[in-house]
């Protein structure tokens, strides 16, 4: 019976330290403080927009990215994201990119739980043969999702201001580790 207690005292151990040490976002736990993100990100700070929203400068897979912190009004680390900046004039090259980091998403997350393209309605047939193109005139866009256990993962190539843009979203799929611990207690002796 000790040796039974003993070895689930171990696992409920294990499971709380490797639950206290998952990293979501750049090695950042959904959850994090905003603080800690500022003096914990090794890149370069380029904005801070109010309380709730950090973006600094890096390199991803030899790309140019912003990437993009975004917090609750917790100060909880709630999402983050990179957005691409390489502009092209061969359209396909995008396509390229988004391929390329989609594999990339695939040997880290398996095979992803959706994958579509949306395509315009009054999209032109000989378009639809040219997937650079109707990405570029905002005739398409793709994107492909994967859920982990705290995480949903999303790229997406779409179309903004005219442009292409490749983009990587990572989002927090509880809210249990964002809230605000104290302001629940205080609620429920309001109630």
């Amino acid at each position: 019976m000790k040796k039974l207690f003993l070895v689930l005292a171990i696992i409920f151990s294990v499971k709380i330290s490797s639950n206290a040490q998952t990293a979501d976002f750049r090695g950042f736990s959904w959850g994090s403080s905003l603080s800690k993100v500022q003096s914990d990100e090794k890149s370069s700070l380029q904005i801070k927009a109010g309380d709730d929203e950090l973006l600094y400068k890096d390199v991803l897979g030899g790309a140019d990215c912003d990437v993009v912190y975004i917090f609750n009004d917790n100060d909880k680390l709630e999402s983050g994201m990179y957005i691409f900046s390489k502009k092209y004039s061969n359209p396909q090259l995008y396509l390229q990119d988004y391929t390329k980091f989609k594999i990339l998403l695939i040997q880290k997350y398996g095979k992803p739980v959706n994958e579509k393209e949306y395509w315009r309605n009054n999209t032109p047939l000989t378009e639809k043969h040219n997937y650079g193109q109707a990405i570029t005139d905002g005739n398409l866009s793709m994107n492909t999702v994967w859920n982990t256990e705290r995480s949903s993962v999303k790229i997406e190539l779409i179309t903004t201001n005219n442009h292409p843009s490749l983009q990587i979203h990572y989002t927090a799929r509880s809210l249990d580790e964002l809230e605000n611990k104290t302001d629940l207690k205080n609620a429920l002796g309001k109630l």
